[in-house]
């Protein structure tokens, strides 16, 4: 177990490190949910995912949520894991959504949050 923050730069160094030498990567991201955040790990975490593999990006779904769904908590529409994976995907052309994991699933909290490393 590492214990921070995960946009930490030493966590993130630990991380890398523990990753080496595996050849398949699956990287779930499921922490702060607001868009800076979730894109920090992004630009952190994503580059790990072996190609062929993703990147889940959990609690996109909070975009699709009516706006003040969330009163007590910094994310709302607009400030969320799925607008940091549309950020994202618009700098790395290396992955994609695959959007059907989730129309397999029916229901889940991750609509555009499984991007597949492609590149």
């Amino acid at each position: 177990m590492i214990e921070g923050s995960s946009i930490d730069s030493e966590v993130v160094e630990k991380v890398r490190k523990i990753s080496k030498g595996f050849k398949t990567i699956l990287v779930c991201l499921d922490s702060n949910h607001t868009h800076d955040h979730v894109l920090a790990e992004l630009e952190a975490y994503a580059p790990l995912t072996s190609v062929g593999s993703y990147c889940v990006v959990f609690d996109t779904i909070i975009e699709d949520m009516p706006a003040g769904y969330f009163e007590d908590r910094p994310w709302d529409k607009g400030n969320n894991p799925k607008t940091a994976v549309w950020e994202y995907l618009k700098k790395h052309s290396d992955f994609e959504i695959d959007s059907d994991i989730p129309n397999k699933l029916l229901i889940t909290v991750a609509p555009d949050g499984y991007i597949k490393r492609v590149g």
